[in-house]
């Protein structure tokens, strides 16, 4: 079962000693949520509430280290029948993957050339705000105040407009809002590119004035692109704003990364 942004997990069903295994990942308290137990470091098992408090900091300290997280679930299956939704209950928590996506050395400085050719970096991703809200501050951002789509979702389109232009930072975003921050852009007077390379990010391509996205992309994103760059390296677009004289002194433009 793929991954989905309700669920926030996905399973596969594997073969391993004889036993058949249904093994879930994703969100951490989504993850968490199908558990019925939890085991401990020596084998044994104990009811998930009894480890929830620990789980619970454990990924903050996790997330405030700007580490990704995903939990990891198991179930045997005793009898063969189709997957489901309703698969994914009773399920044993075995722990926590912690993830680290090193930034690139150059990266801050990067940001600090764009902002002075008058183009404004702004990230939206589905990870969590602590995680978000790290990286924004090691790549120095204009502004590292965090707002995350289930803020954005309460807000009237007039005060998303406002908002959308006052934040750098975009947390727990799902695919359409992604669409719906750079439409908000647009219609402030923006010009808006957006960088993504995944199949949700295509609807937020087709939403921007300048499409781009990268070698090693899906399909979809490459062929929904304008300019597929063949460096993963923000300064590529630095030299390409550079190169093609653009005078971007007396226009705001904002460039979306995800």
């Amino acid at each position: 079962m793929p991954y989905d942004f309700g669920r926030k997990r996905l399973n596969v069903l594997v073969e391993c000693n004889e036993k058949v295994l249904l093994v879930t990942k994703g969100a951490l308290q989504r993850v968490r949520d199908a558990c019925s137990t939890a085991r401990r470091i020596d084998g044994t098992s104990c009811p998930i509430e009894e480890v929830s408090a620990a789980l619970e900091q454990r990924f903050i300290e996790l997330s405030a280290q700007g580490y990704r997280t995903l939990g990891v679930a198991i179930k045997e299956i005793t009898t063969p029948a189709p997957m489901d939704r309703e698969s994914e209950l009773d399920m044993t928590l075995l722990g926590i993957l912690a993830l680290a996506d090193p930034l690139k050395q150059t990266i801050e400085q990067t940001i600090v050339a764009l902002n002075k050719l008058g183009v404004r970096l702004k990230m939206i991703t589905g990870d969590n705000a602590q995680v978000t809200a790290r990286i924004g501050a090691q790549v120095s951002l204009s502004n590292t105040n965090v707002l995350t789509g289930t803020k954005l979702r309460t807000l009237s389109e007039a005060a998303s407009m406002m908002r959308v232009q006052e934040t750098d930072i975009f947390a727990e975003i799902e695919p359409n809002q992604k669409e719906a921050i750079i439409r908000a852009l647009r219609k402030t007077g923006h010009v808006v590119g957006y960088m993504g390379d995944g199949i949700n990010d295509a609807p937020a391509l087709h939403a921007a004035d300048v499409l781009i996205s990268v070698q090693g992309a899906v399909d979809v994103a490459k062929e929904a692109a304008d300019i597929v760059l063949l460096e993963r390296d923000l300064a590529v677009l630095e030299a390409g704003v550079r190169k093609g004289g653009r005078h971007l002194a007396t226009r705001s433009s904002m460039f979306l990364w995800p």
